[in-house]
């Protein structure tokens, strides 16, 4: 069985030969410093471009992916053309979105909110990113075409925007001014979903129209879970975010009714999974195993029919472990989703600096090995 045909069987809740594997997806790439150690490991001279400069994980390294079997490839969304980013006098390095960004110990951080005002009359006037700079897709079709036609692997978008509503909410106003936006400033909130529903419908249908048909899904990520609990009430969610949600998605499926909807959201989210499903989503990604109550058995025992289960595989403690707890990891998440089809392996988040190279060898060579099916 090639990649896209195994792809294409777990999505649709079947057994494949084997359970599909994923790298250098939205959730899925390698810290840079772990890359950089992992290729002398692996006889590799690391890659000299980049493909997302600026971040903590820069490379995307096929070569990697082929020795691994990972049944892979994703289009990465252009940057534009129209907008240069520029460092202002106070060291920030400012975004198409007028948001503030510096670094501090290889993590980017969000360093100023050009938003923090709820002042409404000034959503009207604010200059919002050209969703269909021609940036954005120069060139994109033909590396998907190429991947389609001349190799058997599954495409996928990355997400075209590092965030949604929820975090881009923050990233404008600051987390706690957005928090506090929520219960004080409900119009102030509605209008600013509205506008970012304008801007995020209309640059995704821009970025998909070139490759859509190359597609088995598209990516999304919005982080409404922390380590032991939800950010918001499952109440606040409905009342903000959950319309403007399925809205993008809605118009997405509506154009493309093929292509199905992945979203990456960290942390404890158990209890936004029913109203996912009901925005549109197919595939849910993270599934962090050690937040509180995302119990990996009882989220595939319960919602499997509605969803594939994407990656889940510990970051936190077991990928730093010994040799022996990264295959213990492997088999735990095989064997709490795999049963059935709908499941993808992945980490749960981009791999760490600190996570010895050896073991990433470990993980991929055994979730190879042990994700056969049948399982065990």
């Amino acid at each position: 069985m090639d990649s896209r045909t195994r792809v294409k069987a777990a999505v649709a809740h079947k057994e494949p030969d084997r359970v599909p594997i994923d790298l250098w997806g939205s959730a899925s790439r390698l810290h840079n410093g772990l890359y950089e150690n992992l290729c002398p490991l692996l006889g590799l001279d690391p890659m000299k471009e980049k493909a997302r400069p600026g971040t903590l994980a820069e490379y995307v390294d096929y070569r990697i992916s082929d020795m691994f079997g990972v049944d892979f490839r994703h289009i990465v969304i252009g940057k534009p053309v129209g907008y240069k980013s520029y460092i202002d006098d106070k060291g920030n390095a400012i975004d198409e979105w007028g948001i503030g960004h510096k670094m501090s110990d290889a993590y980017n951080t969000i360093s100023f909110h050009p938003l923090a005002d709820p002042d409404p009359d000034r959503l009207d006037h604010y200059p919002w990113p050209n969703p269909t700079d021609p940036g954005r897709i120069a060139g994109i079709a033909d590396i998907a075409k190429d991947w389609y036609e001349n190799t058997s692997f599954a495409i996928t978008s990355c997400t075209a925007t590092s965030g949604f509503f929820f975090d881009f909410g923050q990233y404008l106003c600051g987390a706690e001014q957005f928090f506090t936006n929520l219960y004080l400033e409900e119009y102030f909130t509605d209008k600013l979903m509205d506008k970012l529903e304008e801007v995020f419908t209309a640059l995704h249908l821009h970025f998909l129209e070139p490759i859509a048909p190359y597609l088995e899904w598209v990516e999304f990520a919005s982080d409404f879970g922390t380590q032991t609990g939800p950010f918001i009430s499952v109440e606040l969610f409905r009342r903000f975010f959950k319309k403007p949600m399925t809205h993008v998605f809605s118009a997405i499926k509506k154009k493309y009714p093929h292509l199905k909807i992945f979203l990456h959201c960290c942390g404890s989210n158990i209890v936004f999974i029913p109203d996912f499903i009901e925005c549109g989503v197919d595939i849910l990604n993270s599934l962090q195993p050690l937040a509180k109550d995302m119990d990996q058995v009882r989220i595939k025992r319960e919602f499997g029919d509605a969803l594939v289960l994407h990656s889940g595989v510990d970051i936190q403690h077991a990928t730093q472990g010994t040799p022996e707890e990264v295959v213990a990891e492997v088999h735990r998440a095989i064997n709490a989703m795999a049963l059935g089809g709908g499941y993808i392996f992945a980490p749960a988040n981009h791999l760490q600096k600190d996570m010895p190279a050896k073991n990433f060898s470990i993980l991929y060579n055994e979730a190879r090995r042990y994700g056969q099916y049948p399982i065990g």
